[in-house]
């Protein structure tokens, strides 16, 4: 049993990985569709959720940025639209499946009535209709996917899946006092379950942060020994070694274990977007902000950019020159002001999101130096499906977009069409799947102003 994260730790963990991962068949088609093409690029899904188009653009003008402004050069983005009112778990199933809400039935963040003390997190199992890793995995695409909104519990596919919670549930799990139970409820989380004792062994913690870290995100460190300002500090620590965590595993699993596909959700800037805001852009929130706070914490969000920047160019410098990229996010952010039409005094939670999100697409086949108008989130799927050749379906609410690749791509892989993928026997839950973590959950969705 991995508890630890020493040097050892971890390189038995590795091999514990490898090992799984040779003897396991990950794949549970439910049918067949066309095959993508045996030869062609390899496709990783970058999500960064509330990048904002507008904040990336001025960033990047004024030479920040470097990762994304690198992508952004040698390919083709824009805005990208996200869907009224902005919920996350809709919309980032909504980009996994490229339909509406009212087709795949993820709504809001939990289910179960208004009083979010008896309600429950919205769960995978609910998903109506196919996302693209059941797509490509019935089509013998292999796909990996690290962290993605509302896939708990981790479903099978041909490669392997990590769910979005799987920081917390390795913390709960090395201070729960029943390890056979700890050890059960992290395998729900990890696709194939015999991977679970590999992906806690490259767990980041707060511990594992470089000194001084935590603090170059801040304005000043002269207040370190204000209460509040502690809390805040702690905050941004965990959130950075979720994010973190999210990286070492994706990177762990990517060498390991190559899949054609590879789906990351980084969720770290959302997060303090909406914790920090305040600090940021004073004249927007209509109460005091004591001065140590709004010393230590106005600088947050910015830096908190280049820092998910960083963790974008992570990503791509692991990968080699025969890779697509394409960098999305949910929403942008408006902030306390709320979005247009907003008619509140203060905007919070979901309010304080905007429509203007972001897309890059970049590598072989992809256009350079062009943009992208009229994109939506639902757009992702069908266009990441037209990445690695498999055909979208008419029955989706998204479309292919077309205009990002080159017409050598076209030529060579002409985009296709089905009528539906949602054919065959699939398993709905009428009911979310609780976790042990349901509770932090809910109190960090009720931090952020996204429940009562």
């Amino acid at each position: 049993m991995v508890r630890g994260h020493t040097t050892s730790t971890r390189v038995f963990a590795t091999v514990l990985l490898a090992a799984a991962l040779a003897l396991t068949s990950c794949g549970q088609p439910s049918e067949t569709t066309t095959a993508p093409p045996s030869e062609g690029p390899r496709v990783v899904l970058i999500g960064v959720d509330g990048l904002d188009w507008g904040r990336v653009d001025s960033m990047i003008a004024e030479g920040g940025l470097p990762h994304i402004a690198a992508l952004r050069d040698r390919g083709t983005s824009g805005v990208l639209r996200s869907i009224p009112p902005f919920r996350s778990p809709s919309v980032w199933t909504s980009m996994a499946t490229g339909k509406s809400e009212e087709k795949h039935g993820i709504s809001g963040f939990l289910v179960g009535g208004g009083d979010a003390k008896i309600a429950t997190p919205t769960s995978g199992n609910m998903r109506r209709v196919r996302a693209f890793w059941e797509i490509m995995s019935s089509a013998g695409c292999s796909v990996g996917v690290v962290a993605w909104l509302v896939t708990w519990p981790a479903e099978p596919v041909d490669g392997y899946m990590v769910s979005p919670n799987i920081h917390r549930l390795l913390s709960w799990r090395d201070g729960s006092a029943d390890e056979q139970e700890a050890d059960d409820r992290l395998a729900m989380a990890v696709y194939p379950p015999e991977l679970a004792d590999a992906v806690a062994g490259v767990m980041v913690t707060t511990g594992d942060i470089p000194p001084g870290r935590v603090e170059s995100f801040l304005g000043t460190t002269r207040h370190l020994d204000v209460p509040n300002v502690v809390l805040d500090v702690e905050n941004i620590a965990s959130t950075y070694a979720a994010d973190l965590t999210t990286l070492t595993i994706a990177d762990t699993l990517a060498t390991l274990h190559p899949t054609r596909v590879r789906a990351v959700y980084l969720r770290g800037l959302d997060i303090n977007c909406h914790a920090m805001w305040r600090y940021m852009d004073p004249s927007s929130w209509p109460g005091d902000n004591p001065p140590e706070m709004e010393e230590t914490f106005s600088t947050v969000i910015e830096a908190y950019y280049a820092a998910a920047d960083s963790m974008v160019g992570s990503i791509v410098q692991s990968e080699g020159d025969d890779t697509v990229f394409i960098v999305c996010s949910d929403h942008g952010f408006a902030g306390h002001r709320g979005y247009d039409g907003f008619e509140g005094d203060v905007a919070v939670g979901i309010d304080m999101h905007r429509e203007d999100g972001l897309i890059i697409v970049a590598g072989p086949g992809i256009r350079v130096g062009e943009s992208v108008a009229g994109a939506c989130v639902l757009d992702i799927a069908p266009t990441l499906l037209a990445a690695v050749g498999l055909p979208a379906a008419r029955d989706m609410d998204g479309r292919v977009l077309v205009e990002v690749f080159d017409d050598d791509f076209l030529a060579a892989h002409p985009i296709a069409m089905v009528d539906t993928y949602e054919t065959g026997e699939r398993s709905v839950g009428d009911e979310p799947v609780e976790s042990p973590v349901d509770d932090e959950i809910k109190e960090m969705l009720r931090s952020l102003g996204y429940i009562n």
